[in-house]
C-alpha cells in the first residue's frame, strides 16, 4: 500500500530511471570543473615562475643560473611533483632575458584522445644596468 509519504510503483522507477541517467552526467561535469580549476591553476605557477626567473636574472647582480633556479624552485613549488612535465628553457642576449616554459599537466580522467593539457609561458626582461 502507498501512503502520501511513500513512493511506489512507476513513479519509483521512473525515479531510478532519472538518476540513473543524470548521475553520471553530475559526476562528468564536477570532474571538468575540478580539471579546468587545476588547469587554471597549473598555468598561473607557469606563468608566475617564468616571470620570477626573468626578474631575477634581468637584475642588476642577477645572473641565468639563478634565474633558473628561482624558476624552477616556484616550479616545484606550486606544482609538486608535475614540476617534472615542464620544460624551463631560458635564453639571454646583451641586453635582454627570456625564460619560456612548456609542458604537460596529466589529466584526472581520460577526455578521449586528450590524455594531458598542454601548458605554455614566456617571459622576457630589459637587463637592469646601471648607466650614470
Amino acid at each position: 500500500m502507498c501512503g502520501v509519504d511513500r513512493v511506489c510503483g512507476p513513479t519509483r522507477a521512473q525515479s531510478l530511471v532519472e538518476m540513473a541517467l543524470v548521475l553520471p552526467l553530475l559526476i562528468l561535469a564536477g570532474a571538468g570543473v575540478i580539471q579546468f580549476s587545476l588547469w587554471m591553476h597549473a598555468e598561473g605557477v607557469v606563468t608566475a615562475a617564468v616571470q620570477e626567473g626573468a626578474r631575477v636574472a634581468s637584475s642588476e647582480s642577477g645572473t641565468l643560473d639563478r634565474g633558473t633556479s628561482a624558476a624552477e624552485s616556484l616550479l616545484h613549488d606550486g606544482l609538486g611533483p608535475n614540476a617534472a612535465f615542464v620544460q624551463l628553457v631560458p635564453s639571454q642576449d646583451a641586453g635582454t632575458v627570456r625564460f619560456e616554459a612548456s609542458g604537460t599537466l596529466p589529466a584526472i580522467l581520460p577526455w578521449g584522445p586528450m590524455t594531458t593539457i598542454r601548458l605554455h609561458a614566456s617571459a622576457s626582461m630589459a637587463r637592469d644596468r646601471f648607466v650614470p
